[in-house]
């Protein structure tokens, strides 16, 4: 029996696993019908019975990976509720994998438009996922095949209808460690250069100290082995305390940038107790189009 049969189907079993987690629930109510089921052990989740044994299996096989997953979703879910209430006409979503927000967001969405960018194999995926839920595709949503690794974001979002002129929020999550630093570059460049002022970009990134092993992190060793193991090994990171330099030199400011203690300490307590410990490399950051350019460009 395999574990999943991507990255993007063992985050959306640890999102519906949350959902009826009792101790701190989940939002996304959704993640459990996009899950396919078979001999997989993403499975569980669709097993009311078995439902509790996902969270002990994830947390067994990569400490810390359900943790973050519920810290991930919700820390995202509220920045992009202050976007869109900010004037965010636009969404974004890279890599959207098998996330449901287009879907289980669709009443903050009225009057956005939403973009989801994966990779052609993994869009056909995600589109065959939705029509098995939904029985068709939604109008609101604009799928758009594109490689991150290949370039090309700008000119596949232009052609499925995205405008430069139009305030935007870019979400990427859980995969910039998988891209090429060339990937990463281009990403930034374009969000920096190609949205509209006061557009903001939400990613969440590994600490470059866990990929080469010069720091001990907690859960790192196990995800790196496991995620190797699928064929899907992380090649990107950001040195510590460095994000701010990164994002600034393709034009953008850093609002947040939100590391393991403070996951924990908005996401995952239940009154005084925590309830438990995410990832202990990963952060998310929050950055912004500023309304004067600053010094855009690759550095």
């Amino acid at each position: 029996m395999r574990l999943a049969t991507s990255t993007a189907e063992g985050a959306a079993a640890l999102r519906a696993a949350g959902a009826r987690d009792r101790r701190l629930r989940g939002p996304d109510r959704l993640a459990q019908r996009f899950v396919p089921g078979g001999l997989r052990l993403t499975a569980l989740v669709k097993v009311p019975l078995l439902r509790s044994l996902a969270p002990r299996l994830a947390e067994s096989l990569m400490p810390g990976s359900y943790w973050y997953e519920l810290a991930r979703v919700r820390h995202m879910d509220g920045l992009l509720r202050d976007e869109i209430a900010a004037g965010a006409r636009q969404l974004v979503i890279l890599g959207a994998g098998l996330d449901s927000r287009a879907h289980r967001l669709a009443h903050r969405l009225t009057g956005v438009t939403t973009f989801e960018v994966d990779h052609p194999a993994a869009g056909a995926f995600k589109r065959e996922r939705v029509q098995r839920v939904f029985g068709a595709l939604p109008t609101r949503v604009r799928y758009v095949d594109a490689d991150l690794n290949e370039g090309g974001l700008g000119r596949a979002l232009i052609a499925a209808g995205h405008r430069q002129d139009l305030r935007s929020i870019v979400l990427w999550s859980g995969v910039s460690p998988y891209l090429e630093a060339s990937g990463v570059g281009a990403v930034l460049d374009w969000v920096g250069g190609h949205t509209a002022p006061g557009s903001a970009l939400v990613f969440d990134y590994v600490f470059r100290e866990a990929l080469d092993g010069s720091s001990w992190f907690y859960g790192a060793g196990e995800l790196r082995r496991r995620v190797a193991a699928t064929g899907e090994p992380l090649v990107f990171g950001i040195p510590r305390g460095s994000c701010a330099a990164l994002v600034g030199a393709y034009g953008l400011q850093l609002v947040s940038d939100h590391g393991p203690e403070e996951l924990e300490r908005r996401h995952l307590l239940c009154g005084e107790r925590l309830a438990g410990r995410p990832y202990g490399f990963v952060s998310i950051a929050h950055a912004r189009v500023p309304e004067v350019a600053l010094h855009p460009g690759p550095p």
